[in-house]
């Protein structure tokens, strides 16, 4: 790593205004590695996403489901990720300049990607409950959640996503400069807190829906063993329980990655408050830490892909449409593939 522009360890914010000279963070073979990893991260999140977007709405099963519109919001919300967030995230991350050392720009290059984050995690939040409503309330759930209703949920978390993530930064003192990450600690509090809020308002709805979620889950396990021995209403009763199953499976493992991206952010924020480290220690485990938050922008579309036949048909179809020669053209919808009568969820 390069570190011959980054400011002396006892420099003081205010000493490195108009003193910035134009580098890199690290040495130009660690620049290009880091750029050839975080390009394909954004092109894979833009390509998937935007299929994902693509098959939604060309797809009438699944626009009738509105756990379907949750799921959709979140791919245009990783889609911004790969557009806006992880550029302005390899600019301010790479390049020592007036401009990405200024806290009056350098925080709000990171701004994006905050916004997505939390938006991301309101997201998962609204889909936890979705969930549990569908599966503790199966007779009233198309009269509780409505497509109109998902809509005004999402423009709420939107905007309490943006006032979250947007407050810190436009409190900050944007008079300090700073390069090779000096940081004080105002700067470090304000994060970390604002970490923990988030973890234990949206994560604790998760962790509470999920966990009446599984109760219900073991229910239907004992639902399907007398499946067979049960008459034909009930056994159709089951069926639709089993697709209700299936669609929380789904929503669960979306989850857990999202969890398991975000786990290295919350070490990274307490490596910072609690650890002495060096300059190059702190920006092996920076970025070591960022590089999952980031790529959960592009896991989404692989698991809906993986898990419903609707999205790989429809992926199929926009690559098809856009270049033949990159894929076959898709079958057309049979019955043996979307249930008429129950089309498979997500």
């Amino acid at each position: 790593m390069n570190t011959s522009n980054t400011a002396p360890s006892d420099a003081s914010p205010t000493d490195l205004v108009g003193h910035v000279e134009f580098g890199l963070v690290f040495s130009l073979v660690g620049t290009v590695i880091f750029y050839v990893v975080f390009l394909a991260i954004a092109v894979g999140s833009v390509v998937g996403n935007i299929l994902v977007i693509i098959s939604y709405k060309n797809d009438k099963s699944l626009r009738r489901r509105p756990t379907n519109v949750f799921l959709t919001s979140l791919a245009a919300m990783d889609l911004l990720t790969g557009l806006v967030a992880i550029p302005s995230y390899m600019a301010v991350r790479t390049i020592i300049s007036e401009f990405t050392c200024s806290m009056s720009t350098r925080y709000f290059l990171f701004l994006p990607g905050m916004i997505c984050g939390v938006s991301s995690v309101t997201h998962l939040s609204l889909i936890a409950i979705d969930r549990y409503i569908a599966i503790s309330r199966p007779l009233r759930y198309s009269r509780i959640v409505t497509k109109r209703r998902c809509v005004v949920a999402l423009a709420i978390g939107a905007i309490f996503s943006t006032i979250v993530c947007t407050w810190p930064v436009v409190s900050m003192d944007v008079e300090q400069s700073f390069c090779g990450e000096q940081r004080t600690d105002e700067v470090i509090n304000v994060l970390v807190v604002g970490l923990c809020v988030v973890i234990v308002l949206y994560f604790g709805v998760m962790i509470f829906c999920y966990a009446h979620m599984v109760r219900k889950a073991l229910e239907h396990v004992r639902l399907r063993r007398t499946l067979s021995k049960c008459p034909e209403s009930v056994q159709t009763n089951a069926q639709d329980a089993r697709s209700r199953l299936r669609a929380t499976v789904t929503v669960a493992i979306i989850m857990g990655a999202f969890v398991i991206c975000w786990l290295p952010i919350v070490f990274k924020f307490l490596f910072l408050s609690f650890f002495q480290y060096s300059q190059e220690v702190f920006l092996i485990v920076q970025v070591a830490c960022e590089l999952p938050f980031y790529a959960n922008s592009l896991v989404n579309p692989i698991i809906y892909g993986y898990r419903n036949a609707h999205y790989r048909v429809g992926y199929q179809r926009a690559v098809h449409g856009c270049c033949p020669c990159l894929a076959d053209k898709p079958p057309e919808v049979e019955s043996s593939v979307y249930s008429k009568n129950r089309p498979s969820l997500v």
